[in-house]
């Protein structure tokens, strides 16, 4: 029986992923690049073409039929059952980054590489006890106009309790549609009763960027943790206000950066190389494309040292990269992941999305990105002792690098 049931399943998985596939038109979609995702090229709109099943589909409704009529048990209801045979199929790709996307997660995955996202505007973190508690309220956001204040407490969003989930399935409840209500229900430090409030929670930036300039130097700091479509202007930005506060020399620290949009790689590495190739795409019958820098450099001289680690993938290495092999900037760290994978999403009609894999990147001089990652001519291991000590060698070590440099 069991083997049974997996044979059917197996049917119903390859019957489902053909539909999807061919529904969304995947054979014919046309390639557009600088669009959406890490390393993601374009977000495929509409159908191109939808192609005739194959000829042995009867299996399929063959194996529907079977299950519905005969298997002792309950079965999976609704979305449940194609969602898990898509999966089931894309586990036989052996591409990790050939991926679906449930609706829900979908929509908050398209809200990060927005830059915004539907929420109360306030930054969070989890106290000793478990429990979710404000750090700061955002100026003019829902948080701060309620007087939500630093340390108050959020015990429930709708009746949900908080207290004891990461803070990212936190964060999840508290989230959620621009212009949806969602009710705290907050206890304040100074205060014995807990109380509630009711806020519509609206369209909350999201920054990628953050700079200070390094106390007592002239070298500006520049830490970005994410490729949104914000994060090219929030990078401009932060480049001209660090020049306005001296900085002569920068450090780019792109440490466990997971990657992007393709377009803000390549809106980024702009503000420092001023012509050029930026990243090759590589399709599987070995032809190339050039992306190009977009000219008009902010920062297309100053010393710059990139930090890198094994947590930076696919649009940090397009970055770090293309300044490497540019000679604009010196890397510093430990080798990065080596994710240099193209996907396509494709928003399927449900609102899930399907992320195909379809071409390589490649750096300015060869480097393929997914079988090789980004060796930094300044080698420097974090130790577990360093770590837990709160120490930053790689750091350290790219302050004495400048500080040499005229």
């Amino acid at each position: 029986m069991q083997n049974f049931i997996r044979g059917c399943l197996t049917a119903l998985a390859v019957g489902v992923i053909v539909i999807v596939f061919f529904a969304v038109g995947f054979l014919g979609n046309a390639y557009r690049s600088g669009a959406v995702t890490p390393a993601y090229a374009t977000r495929a709109e509409g159908l191109d073409s939808i192609a005739a099943p194959p000829a042995n589909f009867d299996v399929f409704f063959e194996t529907l039929g079977l299950l519905n009529q005969d298997f002792y048990g309950d079965l999976p209801e609704g979305e449940e059952v194609p969602y898990a045979a898509i999966r089931g199929v894309l586990s036989q790709l052996n591409d990790p980054n050939t991926i679906f996307v449930e609706p829900v997660a979908h929509e908050r995955e398209q809200e990060q590489f927005q830059g915004e996202f539907g929420g109360i505007g306030a930054q969070v973190e989890l106290n000793e006890e478990g429990q979710v508690v404000i750090v700061a309220p955002i100026a003019d956001t829902p948080a701060d106009r309620a007087d939500l204040r630093p340390n108050d407490i959020i015990l429930e969003a709708n009746e949900t309790v908080l207290t004891g989930m990461t803070i990212n399935e936190a964060v999840e409840f508290i989230r959620g549609p621009v212009g949806t209500e969602v009710t705290l229900l907050i206890q304040r430090p100074d205060e014995e009763e807990s109380f509630s409030l009711t806020l519509v929670r609206e369209k909350i930036p999201d920054p990628t960027v953050h700079s200070t300039m390094v106390e007592g130097t002239n070298i500006g700091y520049i830490r970005m943790s994410f490729f949104s479509a914000r994060t090219t202007e929030e990078l401009r930005t932060a480049l001209t206000d660090l020049k306005a506060e001296g900085a002569e020399k920068f450090i780019l620290d792109l440490r466990n950066n997971p990657g992007g949009l393709l377009d803000s790689a390549i809106g980024t590495a702009s503000l420092f190389i001023g012509d050029g190739v930026i990243a090759y795409q590589q399709r599987n019958d070995g032809t190339r494309q050039a992306l190009e820098a977009r000219g008009d450099p902010i920062a297309p001289d100053e010393p710059l040292l990139v930090l890198i680690n094994e947590g930076s993938a696919s649009a940090s290495e397009i970055l770090a990269g293309a300044l490497q092999a540019e000679g604009r900037a010196t890397l510093v760290g430990s080798k990065s992941y080596g994710k240099g994978t193209v996907q396509i999403p494709f928003t399927l009609s449900d609102g899930s999305s399907l992320h195909v894999t379809i071409a390589h990147w490649l750096t300015p001089d060869g480097i393929d990105l997914s079988s090789e990652g980004l060796t930094p001519e300044e080698a420097i291991e974090i130790t577990e002792e360093q770590q837990a000590a709160g120490q930053d060698p790689v750091f350290e070590r790219a302050i004495e690098l400048l500080k040499e440099t005229n």
